[in-house]
């Protein structure tokens, strides 16, 4: 019997059902034109990540919803390539829900790590997400080409490398007004949720081949195949 796939007509319903990424991007396009109507209200002050206030007043929220505000059509332009470009064939490898765990990760670790660095500044921007998510990439496809400016062949490793070099050095010369250090928290968090999820896997990996084995050794010995 032929089999006909129903495609939606809605060109948004088509861009939301195809990816998590999609999904993150029109989220954050979405509230940056929020941000344009309420300029003039303390929406920054609510939503934007301000460690001093998320200790003295419990703000809490704050360490998720940073990463969806931006402060520049051009901040939001930049990040959202980043993670269109990246993030996409992350998502096809490790599926949406991993996909998104770890962005999440990686944005909550850009968060933290400005506690320490930017106790009493307010930081916006999903770049420790992005950050975080080139870790990734670099990590999945080291020797994947990256043209830089569209003029540079880079591997996705030495970009890397070469970028976290860049950030720390500007973190700590304290570089124009840029959340340096919640890149390199986003780099941090993705790096450890990689390894520990690799971890986690192998674990259970080496538990359900003790199981088939101890099963396929019990079907094996003929005192254990019932009363």
């Amino acid at each position: 019997m032929p089999y006909n796939r129903k495609y939606s007509s809605n060109p948004v319903m088509s861009f939301l059902s195809g990816s998590i990424v999609n999904q993150i991007i029109l989220i954050n396009v979405i509230i940056y034109v929020l941000e344009v109507f309420l300029a003039r209200t303390a929406f920054f002050d609510f939503f934007g990540l301000t460690p001093h206030t998320v200790v003295t007043k419990g703000y809490v929220w704050q360490l998720v919803t940073y990463m969806f505000l931006h402060g520049s059509p051009w901040h939001l332009i930049l990040n959202m390539f980043i993670i269109w470009m990246f993030g996409n064939p992350l998502e096809s490898v490790w599926g949406s829900n991993r996909f998104l765990n770890y962005y999440l990760v990686c944005g909550l670790g850009g968060a933290l790590l400005s506690f320490l660095f930017s106790f009493n500044t307010t930081i916006i921007g999903a770049s420790g997400a992005g950050y975080g998510i080139l870790l990734a990439y670099a990590v999945l496809f080291p020797y994947n080409e990256i043209y830089v400016w569209g003029l540079l062949p880079v591997r996705a490793r030495t970009l890397v490398i070469f970028m976290v070099i860049i950030e720390l050095g500007s973190g700590i010369t304290g570089g124009g007004g840029i959340a340096h250090f919640a890149h390199l928290g986003g780099m941090a968090a993705g790096f450890i949720f990689l390894k520990s999820d690799r971890g986690v896997r192998r674990f259970f990996q080496n538990i359900r081949r003790a199981r088939d084995r101890d099963g396929n050794d019990s079907w094996r010995d003929p005192g254990n195949r019932g009363n």
